[in-house]
């Protein structure tokens, strides 16, 4: 079992709320191309995949920036890091979003995106926070 001390858990939720802020921006990100490209009558599929790429790439800076800070790796390290996450993350994301788009396709897209997207958060928060940002490992000697 994980003991945090009181300073630590505040520091924690701390980042948990800023991780949450910059997922709002990424998902405003989201929403605003998918709807974009959608309103251009590119199909919803196409439409998504283009939307996830804007908004991760809008979410690592920043996250780097405001949430968890530069992780000691280099930036192509720590990139290749948060896309692996972020690629597990949004492929839920995506899935759900196509599934609940095929259940109710009458349904506006935008809280199917939503839904799929917060469905994915705690994830990728863990994900990020633990793999991509956590401590960079250097081998003992």
């Amino acid at each position: 079992m994980i003991v945090l001390s009181r300073d630590q858990l505040f520091s924690e939720v701390k980042r948990g709320f800023r991780f949450l802020a910059v997922g709002a921006v990424g998902l405003a990100v989201d929403s605003t191309v998918f709807m974009l490209l959608f309103n251009q009558h590119s199909p919803r599929p196409v439409a998504r995949a283009a939307s996830l790429v804007a908004a991760t790439l809008v979410t690592w800076f920043a996250n780097r920036a405001v949430t968890f800070g530069a992780s000691g790796r280099s930036r192509r390290a720590e990139l290749g890091r948060y896309g692996l996450v972020a690629l597990v993350a949004q492929g839920f994301n995506y899935g759900l979003f196509l599934a609940l788009s095929a259940a109710a396709p009458k349904i506006h897209p935008l809280p199917l995106i939503v839904v799929s997207a917060a469905s994915a958060a705690m994830f990728s928060y863990a994900g990020q926070r633990l793999f991509t940002f956590g401590a960079s490992r250097t081998p003992a000697t």
